[in-house]
Order: structure tokens, then C-alpha cells, then sequence
């Protein structure tokens, strides 16, 4: 037989158990969301390192991209694709300097350097992940 006390305890252990699962419901939803907020803010768009170049390039029909690396259209590490992708409607021209405007990817400054000296070109703007746009001395 179940004493007065005994009912209304296991009333309350039967609430508090209710609220406490509401809460961690809550608390579980709010850290999802602000998770999903976070992945949102984090997100890097594709050819970020390009994008400062879009502007200059505006009404240029083509533009070439240089690298000191072994580029080839089949054979690369994608910037090339990612430059394109950012400067469209520009054309990129891997490989070929005989353009007024180039764009170059090169791991160290020195070998930009050496690339713009044999282009006859100077650089117009370098932006902060090290890709310089250049102009050839026409």
C-alpha cells in the first residue's frame, strides 16, 4: 500500500524528470544551431585568393596565368580552376605571357620576380595570400 508521501514523491521525480528532459532538448537544439551558425560564418568561397583581381579585370576579355610550377591543363593543383571560376567572365590563358594583363601564382616572391623580369611586366597589385597581377610594359 502507498503512502501519501510515496505517491506525491514519485509525482515529483516523474516532473522533475520531464522538466530536465526538456531542458537538455533545449540546450541540445540551441548548440545545434549555433554549430550550423558557426559552419555558415566559417565557409571560404572557392578562388578567394583571386578575388581582389576582379575588379582590375573588369572589361578585359583575356588574361594570362602564370605559375612556376609544372601547370598544364590536365596536370595542375586546381588554382587555375579557381582563379577562372573567380574572374569569369575573364578567360585565363594558362601559360601564355603575350597578354596585357597576367596573373602569377608562385610560391616564393624571388621567382615572381625572375617571371616578371622575362615578361617585361610589373606588378600591379599583390594581394595577402601572395598572387600578383601584372601589367606588361606595352
Amino acid at each position: 500500500m502507498d503512502t501519501p508521501f510515496l505517491k506525491y514523491s514519485r509525482i515529483v521525480i516523474f516532473g522533475l524528470s520531464i522538466i530536465l528532459i526538456i531542458i537538455n532538448f533545449v540546450f541540445g537544439f540551441f548548440g545545434v544551431m549555433a554549430q550550423i551558425a558557426r559552419q555558415k560564418t566559417n565557409r571560404v568561397d572557392p578562388g578567394i585568393q583571386y578575388a581582389a583581381f576582379k575588379k582590375d579585370l573588369e572589361g578585359v576579355r583575356i588574361a594570362g596565368f602564370l605559375s612556376d610550377g609544372n601547370e598544364t591543363p590536365e596536370g595542375n593543383d586546381g588554382q587555375f580552376m579557381l582563379a577562372q571560376y573567380m574572374l569569369a567572365p575573364t578567360i585565363l590563358d594558362l601559360n601564355i605571357s603575350t597578354h596585357r594583363y597576367s596573373i602569377l601564382d608562385c610560391s616564393t616572391p624571388g621567382k615572381a620576380m625572375g617571371i616578371l623580369k622575362i615578361i617585361n611586366a610589373k606588378p600591379i597589385r599583390v594581394n595577402l595570400f601572395g598572387k600578383i597581377l601584372a601589367e606588361k610594359n606595352l
